[in-house]
């Protein structure tokens, strides 16, 4: 999805998902952008964010996966470029986002669990703003890996049957430098990726159906070519006509012959000649 200078998208594999229904909205304080996505059970996945054009002040991408938190990415004033971000980490270890089946439970207990709200969506906020730099070490940012995967009621996600789950941990060592980030007052911009399997997006009409590839037959084989067809390429109501047919013309020479043979009974008038009768009949095939 693109919003102004900036755009985010979704990759499995390094392929960018299909977004559906994309819906733009916006206020004041924020710039929102909307759209629906389809997730693969199992299948690790990143959120990728470009900016466009050049910014006057430094930018600051944050990534939340299901409401969790992730680390940001700082931005210097006037980059251009690609940010991906593809796991959940603090400067000791991280852990790979990936798509996992959503667990429903039927205990009312969990219909007032607020964390269970943002399942189901991937968000990217892009700020604009200043960083200062700051004589004091940097303090590293305290993101809890162990996150909340459990169940979730089966009346709060009627349209959800996946959610985001983390992989094992990996040591990943982070640098951090020492600076602070002050926001602007300009809106900041927002992408939100709303995802579930593809058969239910088409199931709500967001989605097309998927189209069925015809089944094609590998016709390389020598063909024979036939000129005429021969009598086992009949079929058995052809066979009987055809003979009948023959029958029908033999019938008619017998009797020519016949007729040929017969003596003439002629009588000559004055004047007259003997002439030979001759039979003509007209053949009409049977159909």
């Amino acid at each position: 999805m693109i919003l102004g200078d900036f755009s985010a998208c979704v990759f499995i594999d390094d392929q960018e998902l299909p977004e559906y229904d994309v819906v733009v909205s916006s206020t004041p304080t924020e710039n929102r952008i909307t759209c629906w996505i389809a997730s693969a059970e199992g299948k690790k996945f990143g959120v990728r964010t470009k900016f466009l054009a050049q910014q006057t002040l430094g930018g600051l991408t944050t990534v939340f996966v299901d409401g969790v938190h992730c680390r940001s990415n700082a931005l210097p004033p006037g980059w251009v470029g690609t940010t991906e971000r593809t796991y959940l980490s603090n400067n000791h270890v991280k852990r790979d986002f990936m798509f996992a089946r959503l667990e429903l439970t039927d205990d009312d207990s969990m219909l007032s669990d607020q964390g269970s709200n943002d399942i189901g969506q991937i968000t990217v906020e892009v700020v604009l703003g200043k960083w200062i730099k700051v004589k004091k070490p940097a303090v590293p940012q305290r993101i809890p890996l162990r996150v909340q995967e459990g169940k979730v009621h089966e009346r709060s996600k009627k349209a959800c049957s996946h959610r985001v789950a983390f992989g094992e941990e990996v040591p990943h060592e982070l640098s951090l430098t020492a600076s602070t980030f002050v926001k602007d007052n300009s809106p900041k911009t927002i992408f939100v990726f709303k995802y579930t399997r593809l058969d239910i997006l088409q199931a709500m009409g967001v989605a097309p159906p998927t189209a069925i590839k015809a089944e094609t037959e590998d016709h390389n084989d020598e063909i024979e070519v036939i000129d005429e067809p021969n009598e086992s390429s009949l079929s058995g109501d052809v066979k009987p006509l055809a003979r009948i047919q023959e029958l029908e013309m033999e019938l008619q020479r017998l009797r020519a012959q016949v007729e040929d043979r017969k003596p003439s009974r002629v009588k000559l008038e004055d004047g007259g000649s003997r002439r030979k009768r001759t039979i003509m009949e007209a053949y009409m095939p049977l159909l």
